[in-house]
């Protein structure tokens, strides 16, 4: 904080501050921009080195609150102190966008306050940890291209003026002088002279070529030598027949098939043994480096879980990762949606999920 005067919140007893500054705050502000205005403020802090004090942090919120924020201001000064906030910004880096731990700090402030409360305090989370305002409905197909244009016909000319000109030609020709067609007649008989020498000569050219084709070679060096009584007979080795190519390897193939089967199949009973609340089976499912992402405090407020869509992404040894859609739905029949992946260790039965990591959300609480 710098050494100026402090604005914003008056001390008790005094008057507002009335500076522009600070009145234009409390006139403009709402819910998700005070959430957003705290990031702000926490991150600058931590940049330049100054703890996270919980108390500083709790007269902090009052000066952000404007006037139609004064009813939260309880309930932020609870969420500083909470250990699911002291957590998000001992973070690296603080105060990640994660829906997990948005939900994580709504269920600390739901066990609390009232549901009105509760209700405007989601979109203060939502700026705090820097997710949307409000999440967009799904994105307009992208537009298909307009359809090629006909090509224009117009430079064509109308079939009335083709058949136009072909008659003007045909009475052209009809009136040419009756000399100039007695010397055509006269060159039309020599071609027609040559042309039939020429036709005489190519079918007699041809009639000698096929004669040679149909009579018996005389020369003894193309014919086979005949076969000698009792002589077997080798058939010449066939250069022509091409290698087969090696077949699969389907023992392999079944394998790795079984595999990705066995790591999906133990994502799909961790969340079905999270959503009945068969904690002990659940915690089967999981190492311990993963218990943190399935907290069964975190599951219990949902009345149902479930995890569906589960592909394989890649694959080192036993290890498997895959993705798959997250839903959770609230008592109250809404629910949410997002993507996670997780890593699988194959070697142990059952499968053991090593790693969890957020994707992203994919359908908004509705």
């Amino acid at each position: 904080m710098g050494a100026g005067p402090r604005h914003g919140r008056a001390g008790k007893g005094q008057d507002a501050c009335s500076c522009s500054a600070c009145r234009s705050t409390n006139e403009t502000v709402n819910d998700y921009a005070l959430g957003a205005n705290l990031r702000r403020q926490i991150l600058s802090d931590l940049e330049r080195g100054l703890p996270l004090d919980g108390r500083r942090l709790q007269a902090l919120v009052g000066d952000f609150c404007g006037q139609s924020q004064l009813a939260l201001l309880p309930a932020l000064k609870y969420l500083v102190l909470a250990p699911g906030f002291s957590s998000a910004a001992s973070q690296q880096p603080p105060l990640p966008a994660d829906a997990r731990l948005q939900l994580r700090l709504q269920q600390e402030l739901n066990e609390v306050f009232a549901a009105p409360i509760c209700t405007r305090m989601d979109a203060v989370l939502r700026g705090l940890l820097g997710l949307p305002e409000a999440y967009a409905a799904a994105q307009p197909a992208s537009p298909s291209p307009s359809p090629t244009a006909p090509m224009s016909v117009q430079d064509e000319p109308p079939l009335g003026e083709e058949i136009a000109e072909d008659d003007n030609n045909a009475y052209e020709q009809d009136l040419e002088p009756a000399a100039g067609r007695g010397g055509s007649n006269g060159l039309v008989a020599v071609l027609s002279f040559m042309a039939g020498v020429l036709v005489v000569g190519v079918g007699g050219g041809l009639a000698w070529l096929l004669l040679q084709t149909t009579l018996p070679s005389t020369n003894t060096a193309n014919n086979p030598r005949p076969q000698l009584p009792g002589e077997l007979t080798t058939p010449s080795p066939d250069t022509t027949t091409a290698e087969a190519p090696p077949a699969p390897d389907l023992s392999q193939q079944a394998s790795n098939d079984a595999a990705a089967a066995q790591a999906i199949t133990s994502v799909e009973q961790l969340y079905n043994d999270l959503s009945l609340g068969n904690i002990q089976a659940a915690r089967q499912r999981f190492s311990g480096e993963a218990a943190d992402q399935f907290d069964p405090a975190f599951f219990r407020q949902f009345q149902r879980v479930s995890v569906d869509h589960l592909r394989e992404l890649s694959r080192d040894g036993s290890l498997i990762t895959l993705e798959g859609l997250v839903t959770f739905v609230y008592p109250d029949g809404t629910s949410q949606s997002e993507s996670r992946q997780f890593t699988v260790e194959t070697a142990t039965e059952p499968a053991l999920i090593t790693g969890s990591s957020f994707g992203q959300v994919t359908r908004g609480r509705q």
